[in-house]
């Protein structure tokens, strides 16, 4: 689809500078855009790229109204509030119409009697629904995909191929969980009894709250007896392990690769960046945010933001790290400072004193009374 500048300005509710009648084929980021194509910039710290962009147009934000810094000559722009939705908006209409949604179940899919299936549902080939399961209205069941007997679907969900959902598992309105990931199955729990490991039987369940986001190939455990759950708008990043008994807080971010034990707590707007690891049974208060690689060990109050293994301020951390990236310079000094301690040492000759124990540095025997050097 071609539309002009000023045709995408009026579907963003922008205000168009510039000429408005430059044709757009296509939506690009601006180091990919050329000749024909909208481009946009977040903030001001990357305008000057506009300077040497092909591109025909941008889409720009509300620092260009405060001061327009310099852009190519001629360049159209359109000035809007929220530069990334608009270009979202604007790559949408460009691309012209989706393809419509599917609607129904598919005879190649296997849906249990039992079942209830909502209305507007997409069942594909190859989808499995248990006995007793539920599958809310609009929700869109991939191929290969799993619903365990008596788990809920809320209104709304896409379930990606080959994701499987353990019996009694709950997923509430708008979730949407991507391909191969797991959910519901047994967690990690074993007790010792005459020298052997036995199983410790799992059988609680995995709540997701509305507005979940899981990434591929994650696992989240259900509970041993009451219920692990995941809070309302949490998104979680591919390769995620989330341990049983797990109670995590609303709008968490967790980075890929991140690892929960078992019975921990997060509370709302918690950010764990990749390859963190927590330590079972432990709290994270409100806005903490982990950084990458750390390995937290203890609780955290609200708000701190933690960096390291063990995991501790980031303020702390940064100083640490310094002193770290100095350490061979302050080898190398400390091997000059010893080799100086044995050189002046090898010029002061040790002499017994009067009671038989020998004297070294700094001593000073009866000849030598009278000389300040002490030689």
């Amino acid at each position: 689809m071609v539309a002009t500048v000023e045709q995408l300005a009026a579907l963003v509710c922008g205000r168009l500078v510039g000429d408005g009648n430059v044709p757009i084929r296509s939506a690009r980021t601006v180091d990919e855009a050329g000749p024909g194509d909208i481009t946009f910039i977040e903030n001001e710290r990357y305008a000057k790229l506009l300077r040497t962009s092909p591109a025909s147009a941008a889409i720009v934000g509300p620092h260009f109204r405060a001061k327009r810094p310099p852009v190519k000559e001629h360049l159209a722009v359109i000035e809007v509030d929220d530069p990334i939705a608009a270009f979202i908006a604007v790559r949408t209409h460009l691309r012209g119409e989706s393809k419509a949604r599917w609607v129904g179940v598919h005879p190649q899919a296997w849906v249990a009697p039992t079942a209830e299936v909502g209305p507007e549902v997409a069942i594909y080939p190859f989808a499995y629904i248990g006995d007793q399961a539920v599958v809310g209205e609009g929700s869109t069941i991939h191929p290969g995909a799993v619903i365990g007997d008596r788990a809920r679907i809320g209104r709304d969900c896409v379930i990606h191929p080959n994701v499987v959902l353990y019996p009694d598992v709950v997923l509430e309105d708008r979730v949407e969980v991507h391909s191969g990931t797991v959910l519901g199955a047994d967690g990690f729990g074993y007790r010792q009894v005459d020298g052997r490991h036995v199983k410790v039987p799992h059988t609680g369940r995995l709540e997701v709250a509305s507005d979940v986001e899981i990434g591929a190939n994650c696992t989240i455990d259900r509970a041993t007896f009451e219920a692990t759950r995941i809070g309302e708008g949490t998104k979680i990043d591919n390769l995620v392990m989330i341990g049983h008994n797990n109670q995590i807080g609303r709008h968490n971010l967790l980075c890929a690769q991140v690892g929960i034990a078992g019975s921990c707590k997060t509370g709302d707007y918690v950010v764990m960046a990749g390859q963190a690891g927590i330590k079972d049974k432990t709290t994270i208060g409100d806005g903490v945010v982990v950084g990458a690689q750390s390995g937290v060990h203890r609780n955290i109050p609200s708000g701190q933001q933690v960096l390291g293994s063990p995991a501790i301020p980031v303020r702390e951390q940064r100083r640490l790290f310094q002193m770290i990236a100095r350490l061979p310079d302050m080898h190398k000094q400390l091997r000059e400072l010893t080799a100086q301690i044995e050189a002046v040492s090898a010029l002061l000759p040790m002499k017994p004193h009067h009671d038989g124990t020998v004297g070294g540095f700094g001593d000073v025997d009866e000849a030598a009374e009278g000389d300040p050097t002490g030689f």
